[in-house]
């Protein structure tokens, strides 16, 4: 039997639905603003988190891909930096704007705040269209938002729909630490492994996934949906190690609240999920 407690958790991060007419109000100024602008943007469509349905409340930004039609630089830091001085100034309800690679983040006086990714058509795979975004380094890298979200839906489906909750598990574990490690990355690492289950329990699986991607050292992997080439984990080696170090700890206090809980130990249960999921995580009942 899985964990009551951890599944009670998991149902409670989805965040509520934003306000999508504000949202559209922004994003219409704001794609305005990046048509106006070097990039010669033509048109901005959501993606990640909001759209995959594997936002976590209080947390994940809306992110958009805004799709340029000027030549694609050879840097990627050059588009970046034209896509953020072209937001700059452009709403006052604006209050920072800055690039964080892949993209440039927009933080409101309220919720939602954006995350934009300039993207250069490349073509289709498979069906499905692909486009080149800002990856570490200065370099380009390919991405299939439709593609992706696809695939996380197919497994979602398949499994009870446990999928995208226990994707925001490990979002929430991320979020708690401060792991360095990419959000898209974490997700496509969770879906990969639920497409070799057969049933979902959150606090095997959960562990499960973890134990992967400390294994694979948290290098980046391969597309699971054989769409793009890898699929990119942390910007740089320094942050792999520290997420590796946090995975390794995440995995020994969950081992240990398992124990905790077979034994019917609360507070050390408690203690434990605490220190990977922060004081939100619910005090168990049982």
């Amino acid at each position: 039997m899985g964990d009551p407690t951890l599944e009670l958790f998991a149902n409670g991060l989805a965040p509520a639905p934003y306000d999508r007419t504000e949202a559209s109000t922004r994003r219409s100024v704001v794609e305005s603003a990046m048509r106006r602008s070097s990039l010669g943007v033509s048109s901005m469509f959501e993606s990640g988190s909001w759209s995959h349905g594997t936002a976590i409340k209080a947390k994940s930004d809306v992110d958009y891909m805004a799709v340029a039609t000027s030549v694609r630089p050879t840097r990627s830091s050059s588009a970046l930096t034209a896509a953020k001085s072209a937001i700059e100034g452009c709403d006052w309800k604006i209050t920072s704007v800055r690039v964080s690679s892949p993209v440039v983040q927009v933080i409101y006086y309220t919720p939602p705040n954006f995350e934009i990714a300039p993207a250069w058509y490349k073509g289709k795979t498979s069906g499905y269209d692909v486009y080149w975004i800002a990856g570490r380094g200065d370099e380009w890298v390919e991405s299939a938002p439709a593609a992706h979200l696809d695939y996380v839906n197919r497994q979602n489906e398949r499994l009870a729909r446990k999928v995208k909750p226990l994707v925001r598990l490990i979002k929430a574990w991320k979020y708690n630490v401060g792991a360095p490690v990419s959000s898209f990355y974490l997700e496509m690492r969770t879906a990969e492994h639920c497409a070799g289950e057969s049933v979902i329990i959150y606090d095997i699986d959960l562990r499960s996934v973890m134990r992967k991607i400390a294994n694979a050292e948290a290098r980046d992997m391969n597309d699971p949906a054989r769409i793009v080439g890898r699929i990119p984990a942390c910007s740089s080696d320094e942050k792999r190690r520290e997420t590796l170090r946090r995975l390794n700890s995440a995995i020994s206090s969950l081992d240990a609240a398992a124990a905790a809980r077979e034994r019917g130990d609360r507070s050390a249960y408690w203690q434990a999920m605490y220190s990977v999921f922060g004081s939100d995580y619910p005090y168990p009942a049982w």
